[in-house]
């Protein structure tokens, strides 16, 4: 997928796993030179997973067992364990709840349980839902290199698709792109964030946050400041 990330297709023959969008799995792999259990947040979403039983991982390398295993030694047809968990950045409208707006803030492999928001949000408007209509996504997604961007294919089809319901701006740190028109250069500035609070409005938003924690606790405080409610502001910190 990247210089420093793998995708993962995982065969699950359990038919009572089910997850929701941004959830994660614990992974417990087969191997017993690797003790530790991995934890991933799932790139896929749920209703294509009910079609196909595949579930969809990327995986950044580090040398920390579980991701080094999947980077150096993961094979096809290995067989590993998984356990859903997440409360905190799950999408998982119904026809009963209010109806709001949704940006999305995603640092590098943080764009993981984001994408799958995207995902679902976009099989919801595929299969035209009516109560589904009037939600509107941004999202904000900021990564070191253009090659790190993972997803942005994905990401560019779906908007292209819908362009009045799904919005994206991806940045780029650490590489000159000032004469591609595709990516903005630089972090994700409170600028950005005010623009898509004063678009959405802040009574009729939802923001969800996932990337690495000194990124996280920036962009709470600059959403707070911006009158975002605590409760319409959620994350998970898992580094």
């Amino acid at each position: 997928m990247s210089p420093t990330v793998k995708r993962l297709l995982l065969k699950v023959n359990d038919q009572s796993f089910i997850f929701k969008a941004g959830q994660w799995v614990d992974f417990y792999i087969h191997d017993p030179t690797v003790q530790i259990v991995g934890g991933y947040s799932i790139s896929s979403e749920p209703f294509q997973f009910l079609y196909n039983r595949v579930l969809e991982l990327a995986v950044k390398f580090s040398k920390y067992p579980p991701a080094f295993w999947t980077h150096t030694q993961c094979q096809i047809g290995n067989k590993v364990s998984l356990r859903v968990g997440g409360t905190q950045i799950i999408y998982d409208p119904q026809p009963s709840d209010p109806h709001y707006n949704v940006l999305l803030i995603a640092g590098g492999i943080g764009i993981n349980p984001l994408l799958s928001m995207i995902r679902h949000a976009n099989s919801l408007k595929r299969a035209q839902t009516h109560w589904f209509s009037p939600v509107r996504f941004q999202l904000l997604y900021s990564a070191s290199t253009r090659k790190e961007l993972i997803f942005q294919d994905d990401i560019s089809e779906i908007v292209n698709n819908f362009p009045s319901v799904f919005q994206s701006t991806l940045f780029v740190t650490q590489e000159d792109v000032s004469s591609d028109n595709k990516y903005t250069q630089g972090r994700i500035q409170d600028s950005h964030l005010a623009s898509a609070v004063q678009e959405f409005g802040s009574e009729n938003l939802e923001c969800y946050i996932c990337g690495p924690p000194p990124m996280i606790e920036d962009m709470e405080s600059s959403l707070l400041k911006l009158n975002m409610k605590p409760e319409n502001v959620h994350y998970e910190k898992w580094w």
